[in-house]
This record gives C-alpha cells, sequence and structure tokens, in this order.
C-alpha cells in the first residue's frame, strides 16, 4: 500500500513538472542589453540574497525564488524560468560546464542592476566585535586583484574538471598551529564553494561535521576555501571547514558555532546590522543566466 501510495505521488509530481514546463511560451531574451529588455520576463534567484532583492529592478517581471543555487539550474532546464541571476564567475563556471547555456553580460549601474560595492562584493562575516575582523582585514591586504582575478579563473576551470598546477595564491601550512579557524559556507554555490565527494581536486580540504568529526569522503574546494585557507595559514590556525545553509550562516556565527563565514556572502547594510564584515575580497557584475 505505501509502495502504491510513493509511486503514484512520483507519477503525480512527475506530470505537474511537464505541465510547469510546458505551460506558457518561453521567452527568449538571449538578446537582451539591458534590464529593460527583460520586461515580462520569468527570472529567479535564490532566497534569501541580494539576488532576490535585484528581481524587483526588473519592470514587470514574473519573478520567483528558490531555496538552492541547484534549483534555479534545474527550473532554467525545464523551461520553468526564462533565467535566473547570479554573480559572473558563477556564470562562467556554469556555462563552461553545459554548452546549452549562456549569460547577459550586464554591466552594474549602468546597463545591469543598481548595485553598491556592498551589493556585489562578498567578504568574510564575523560575530560582533570579534578580534578577527582587524587580523583578516590583513591577511586580506596581502592578495593583489591580480591574484584575486587569477584565483577565481582557476576556480572556474577547477569546478568544471579541468586541471591547474598550483594555486594563484599560496601560504605556507604552520608547523604548528595555535587554534582553529572554524569556517562555514553552502559548499553549493561553484565557483566560490562547492562539495568534491570521494576524490578531492586539487587544493580541496576536508569537510567536518557535528563534534568536529572529519566527514568521511566529502571535501570543500572553490574561490572561497582557497582564501579561508590562505588567511587560515597565514593567522597559525588550522582550517575546519563546516558546510551550512545559507538561511543559518549568520545564526552560526553569531552563536559561536563557528568562527567566520566565507560563502559568497555580501556584507549588505541589512546583514553588518547582525554581524561584522573584513573589507571585500572579491567583487563582480551581476549577470541572468539562459537557455539558448
Amino acid at each position: 500500500m505505501k509502495r502504491t501510495l510513493i509511486i503514484a505521488l512520483a507519477a503525480i509530481l512527475t506530470l505537474c513538472a511537464v505541465l510547469t514546463s510546458c505551460s506558457g511560451t518561453k521567452t527568449d531574451i538571449s538578446t537582451a542589453k539591458s534590464l529593460s529588455d527583460l520586461t515580462g520576463t520569468k527570472i529567479a534567484a535564490q532566497a534569501g540574497t541580494f539576488h532576490a532583492d535585484a528581481l524587483t529592478q526588473i519592470k514587470d517581471v514574473k519573478s520567483s525564488t528558490y531555496p538552492e543555487f541547484a534549483d534555479l539550474l534545474t527550473a532554467l532546464k525545464s523551461g520553468a524560468i526564462d533565467g535566473y541571476i547570479a554573480e559572473e564567475p558563477t556564470a562562467l563556471a556554469v556555462c563552461l560546464g553545459d554548452s546549452t547555456l549562456d549569460y547577459i553580460h550586464l554591466v552594474n549601474n549602468s546597463t545591469g542592476f543598481t548595485a553598491t560595492d556592498a551589493d556585489t562584493g562578498i567578504a568574510i562575516g564575523l560575530k560582533k566585535g570579534s578580534a578577527l575582523t582587524a587580523q583578516i582585514n590583513s591577511v586580506l591586504a596581502e592578495i593583489t586583484t591580480e591574484q584575486r582575478q587569477a584565483l577565481m579563473e582557476q576556480m572556474v576551470k577547477l569546478s568544471n574538471g579541468q586541471k591547474i598546477d598550483e594555486l594563484a595564491i599560496k601560504s605556507e601550512t604552520p608547523a604548528e598551529t595555535t587554534g582553529t579557524l572554524k569556517v562555514a559556507m553552502e559548499c553549493a554555490y561553484e565557483p566560490f564553494n562547492w562539495t568534491d565527494l570521494n576524490t578531492a581536486s586539487f587544493g580541496a580540504v576536508a569537510i567536518y561535521g557535528e563534534g568536529g568529526a572529519v566527514k568521511e569522503g566529502q571535501f570543500a574546494n572553490g574561490y572561497d576555501v582557497q582564501i579561508a585557507q590562505y588567511v587560515a595559514n597565514k593567522l597559525g590556525l588550522k582550517l575546519e571547514i563546516y558546510a551550512i545553509g545559507w538561511d543559518s550562516l549568520i545564526p552560526a556565527v553569531q552563536s559561536g558555532t563557528v568562527d567566520a563565514i566565507v560563502a559568497g556572502m555580501s556584507p549588505t547594510a541589512d546583514r553588518a546590522k547582525e554581524i561584522d564584515f573584513t573589507n571585500v575580497y572579491y567583487s563582480s557584475n551581476l549577470v541572468v543566466i539562459y537557455k539558448k
């Protein structure tokens, strides 16, 4: 009886997905040059991010949000949406791995979204009053703009299975550590952070779980991971990465469960009311990914 019910529910869900993808006509947005060209289209974003706020800047948009970034890609491929908002590095990684996808090249505050540096930059989040803020800022100041860009290009390639020989930023692992730097991220947002299963890609580090135990066969990699590793090494600390859902990142650092958030998070004014942020360690334009 239970098995029959499960099969029936699966059939209903499949039918609903088909009807959703087939309802309405998909709009070709490949020729869009500015936000005004996206009027009336179906554009989505990840819930709880500045991307979702940016949706309101598109006139008469048929907007929707999804809890996970991977859900946006699924919706796009099914035809449920015409496109979704992302940072340009994410678009580069997604499109490099799938030739059926491309993205609209917009420029913030010109042809694209109205955004401040805080909106489109990413910074490390810390508990209010943390002494780590100043220490990490000193480390970040050592990384040049050229190194940051080169590292991002490497992570785009690495997230698509391409090989690299060495990282654009390097720091020696301390022979002895004076403590631990517990860092939280989703581990599900390429090329900023992702999860390797069973086989670790170049530069990947272990993911930790409850009780501080390593999760067997799970490794984190990406731009955020390499920045976190660089900072930890420079501060003489052991790095521990924890995979935490987006909505739980800020509560985790507020409670002291982790020391820092290194997760492609923008230091927006609203978030700055809840936690402290370091200086920005990467900035990019917002774009819209679409299916060709």
